[in-house]
């Protein structure tokens, strides 16, 4: 377990009769996100990782930053934030990584209510 070459760390895309779904897990950064997109895309909607994030976890986490990177290398899709505001992991604020991606990107995020169904076509941005 603590092998982390020898951990699954994968994603995962779905694709149903009305909608495609990309979901990242943990991850960093990659030039993989532009192939993934290239191959399985376009995606309607996109979950990726945000938090709780440290510039030292960068090879395991995206954090809003480099999610936002990952999203526009996708090409495609709203973007739902996951893995935040979640456990007290990191030393910012809980709602950092959702504030970041608001202040960055309001026309494709997707920042549902807890419990909140989530239709991409239809879905407004909330405030976290």
């Amino acid at each position: 377990l603590r092998d982390r070459n020898v951990t699954l760390w994968s994603s995962f895309a779905l694709r149903g009769e009305r909608h495609a779904v990309f979901f990242s897990g943990d991850t960093g950064l990659s030039p993989v996100f532009a192939e993934i997109g290239r191959r399985l895309g376009p995606f309607d909607l996109v979950m990726l990782e945000v938090g709780a994030c440290h510039p030292a976890w960068g090879n395991i986490h995206l954090g809003p930053d480099n999610a936002l990177k990952a999203w526009a290398q996708l090409g495609s899709g709203r973007l739902l934030p996951v893995h935040w505001g979640t456990f007290n992991l990191a030393m910012h604020p809980w709602s950092q990584p959702a504030d970041v991606l608001l202040a960055h990107a309001p026309e494709g995020l997707v920042m549902p209510r807890l419990g909140e169904p989530v239709e991409p076509a239809r879905f407004e941005a909330v405030e976290p």
